[in-house]
């Protein structure tokens, strides 16, 4: 059942739109103040999808959980005038609107950090293989070759599949027919017939070119983009009686041959159209060919055009013996791992320095997609620092004549292969690459483009700036895999089940726990971006582990409508565990006639395998670890 067909469910089981005084929602009820309570069918919603009904203080509660915003929006399209803004999560209406570059990166580099993890662990495998078969010491044709061959490369090849879901995952669609579009593009017969140069197929006189998809990027982003839109549009339309069965059908009918012959393909041919370009600038200017070469590098590899660029570097060395392009793809490589090593250097974060080291490391063995999809995309200063540091490299390489006589992995031990100019032009272009890409990324890191941001200016004059708190040190619990959250306030420890409240005392919006605070600050219990209802009375943190956390103060305290809570923060924030997020004055929210108590809910239990609450004395400190999960 859609949100639409909920919505005029409920109005009809609480006794119709006549029967409704008055209509708002906080972080997961609809709070209706009817009539006559005695017309609603309290028994016909339980049966809907919402986790329970609840009468209190005058209100006929409906608690739906995240949903709310959603059904309350439908709810109000077919009976306006009760529209109450004030309970609304905070839009970040008031900040300034993110450039499009500013967002596409962000998108981009939410979804690739989700599918990071093995990509460190293969790229790190994947440079000591590369080590020790270079020097000899392994035959990479031996079973244990092969075997590593395998865990080092298998992430790569089969990328599009870690990113189908973490794209569905950011898009809010349905991961499986995201993954099905990821098997499309990777069919066997498609990847056999790429290998093979066979020519495209055609479909209602659509061509659909035989592409090799495998490590690609933009493809299956491009498709689970639209897949958003056209799975929703046709869940939305089709009859629920046959929904399950119709819009998952035609969602793969029209969204496979879309992907293959549009979408898709759109990698392809604009690299062949800018390989075009890039074979006349070598031919008429080669060293601005280097360094556009060396600085574009990143990008071809985002999209999936530097296959397009090979076959220029392969006829180069059959016509002249030689290439002027490679050196110059192997400074960019070097310039992606140095500036991944200057993030390094300034960052503050443990996890964030692990992350940069071990892909500064697989770098220079040759295998940056751990740095371009874990540090390069996200800071400014490393993608800056990277596409100048290698242009220049690439610029001077080239003009001194590096060249190289073969195709090879453009790993720090193999530059003998690109010294076909003589050692001096590639070991200058390299002494360039390393600096420049160094000294920008650190200046840059420093200055306007901070990787250590300091504390974000807050667009309305309402809200005050609060200091941030100085990072903790990452535990052994969660170096062992366990995630741990700490508490937001200090204070006396209570069980949920003493709460005279249904919606938590039953655990309905998920497993947590209240504390009793005895002071007047909720600080971030976690790492994470966040969510601020205009009440002030309760945030939602998404954590950068992914953990989604709810701190709600008080019962009922959305009724004070802001009234002795003050924000410090707002909607989109991303804030450090232990920064001040808002204040409320606990003895005036008690004179009122409400309990205090803070609540803090983890709503999506059901993504771990346990979640425990660890708090086992009365008294709960500020820095104390309250629930692991894992």
């Amino acid at each position: 059942m859609d949100n639409k067909e909920m919505s005029k469910k409920i109005i009809e089981f609480i006794g119709g739109k006549d029967n409704i005084s008055e209509l708002t929602h906080c972080v997961t009820r609809l709070r209706f103040v009817l009539k006559d309570e005695a017309k609603a069918q309290t028994e016909e919603i339980e049966k809907l999808n919402v986790l329970g009904v609840q009468k209190q203080g005058g209100q006929y509660q409906i608690i739906v959980g995240d949903n709310v915003g959603k059904l309350y929006n439908e709810i109000i399209e077919q009976i306006p005038g009760f529209e109450d803004s004030s309970n609304q999560a905070q839009a970040p209406a008031d900040t300034k609107k993110e450039s499009i570059f500013n967002r596409l990166i962000s998108t981009l580099s939410s979804i690739l950090v989700k599918a990071l993890p093995p990509l460190v662990g293969g790229g790190m495998l994947k440079g000591i293989l590369y080590f020790f078969t270079s020097n000899g010491w392994l035959d990479p044709a031996s079973s244990l070759g092969m075997i590593l061959d395998i865990a080092s490369s298998c992430m790569f090849y089969f990328f599009p599949f870690l990113l189908a879901v973490s794209a569905a995952q950011k898009f809010k669609t349905n991961e499986y027919m995201a993954l099905s579009l990821a098997g499309a593009l990777m069919y066997p017969s498609i990847i056999k017939a790429a290998s093979e140069g066979a020519d495209p197929i055609r479909l209602f006189g659509l061509p659909i070119p035989m592409l090799d998809y495998s490590s690609s990027v933009i493809p299956i982003i491009l498709s689970v983009l639209l897949l958003k839109y056209v799975y929703g549009y046709i869940q939305k339309i089709m009859p629920s009686i046959v929904n399950s069965i119709f819009t998952p059908l035609l969602t793969i009918i029209i969204m496979v041959p879309v992907s293959l012959s549009l979408l898709a393909p759109l990698g392809y041919y604009g690299g062949n159209y800018l390989a075009y370009g890039i074979d006349w600038i070598v031919k008429t200017v080669p060293w601005l060919a280097g360094f556009v070469i060396g600085a574009i590098r990143p990008f071809l590899v985002l999209t999936g055009m530097h296959h397009a660029i090979r076959p220029i570097l392969l006829q180069q060395i059959a016509t002249f013996g030689y290439t002027n392009i490679s050196p110059a793809n192997f400074l960019s490589t070097m310039a992606q791992a140095t500036s991944t090593l200057a993030v390094y250097m300034l960052i503050k974060e443990k996890s964030k320095k692990q992350l940069a080291l071990s892909s500064t490391f697989s770098g220079f063995l040759g295998v940056t997609e751990p740095a371009l999809y874990g540090i390069i995309i996200k800071y400014k200063a490393a993608l800056i620092g990277t596409v100048l540091g290698g242009g220049i490299g690439g610029m001077v390489a080239t003009i001194m004549g590096a060249k190289a006589y073969a195709s090879s992995m453009p790993s720090i031990f193999s530059i003998p292969v690109y010294a076909g100019g003589g050692f001096a032009s590639i070991l200058v272009g390299l002494l360039f690459t390393l600096v420049a890409t160094f000294v920008i990324t650190i200046v840059l890191g420093k200055g306007i483009f901070r990787i250590n941001p300091a504390e974000p200016e807050q667009a309305s004059e309402t809200e005050t700036k609060a200091p941030a708190a100085p990072a903790e040190k990452t535990s052994a619990a969660e170096q062992a895999g366990t995630l741990e959250i700490f508490s937001p306030v200090s204070g006396n420890f209570l069980d949920l089940k003493e709460l005279n409240d249904r919606t938590f005392s039953e655990k309905l919006l998920g497993e947590g726990l209240a504390i009793v605070a005895d002071q007047h600050h909720i600080v971030a219990p976690a790492d994470g971006k966040l969510t601020v209802y205009r009440t002030n009375h309760a945030v939602g943190i998404e954590t950068d582990a992914g953990v989604e956390l709810l701190i709600h103060v008080g019962i009922d305290t959305v009724k004070l409508k802001g009234k002795h809570f003050k924000s410090f923060r707002k909607t989109g924030d991303v804030v450090k565990k232990g920064d001040i997020l808002l204040e409320f004055d606990k003895e005036a929210i008690e004179a009122e006639g409400y309990n205090s108590a803070v609540v803090i809910i983890v709503t999506n239990p059901n993504n771990y395998a346990s979640v425990q609450i660890v708090s086992n004395k009365p008294y709960v400190g500020q820095k104390d670890v309250i629930l692991t999960l894992k």
